[in-house]
């Protein structure tokens, strides 16, 4: 086979039987292959017809788990019941809320504090959505 015809061989990196080109004989256009470039990573190796030893020739894939995803509005509730026993403060920027804490917003209406960021923002989970507002503001 010549020099950048296509075949099926061993990918080292990839760990399948993959396409490739030809890049390289040993001895001229006619002697065995010697380098080979996989047409999925692009890498360039040595000619293997089979996998190495040891190897199987296929890659072990973790099966990903499943992400649980839970509607807005339930969390909210569940936020909500955790804190039931909190009383609820109106939104004001210049006052300084922590994890935990319901608050009243005027347009948002009822949510609670889910974390705090970097300086004067912090999460609120409410109804509907999720929101970063401020806090700690220095009243003029």
């Amino acid at each position: 086979m010549a020099v950048g015809q296509e075949i099926i061989c061993y990918c080292s990196s990839c760990d399948l039987d993959l396409r490739h080109v030809i890049v390289a004989h040993k001895s001229g256009n006619t002697g065995p292959i010697a380098k080979v470039r996989c047409n999925t990573c692009a890498k360039i190796h040595a000619y293997r017809n089979k996998p190495a030893a040891g190897g199987t020739g296929v890659r072990v894939v973790k099966e990903r788990q499943k992400a649980t995803v839970i509607p807005i509005e339930v969390e909210w509730m569940e936020q909500l019941n955790a804190n039931k026993d909190k009383q609820s403060l109106p939104y004001v920027p210049t006052k300084d809320f922590k994890v935990g804490d319901v608050i009243e917003h005027p347009q948002f209406g009822c949510g609670v504090v889910k974390n705090l960021k970097d300086g004067n923002k912090f999460e609120v989970i409410f109804q509907k959505d999720v929101k970063v507002l401020v806090h700690r503001l220095k009243a003029d």
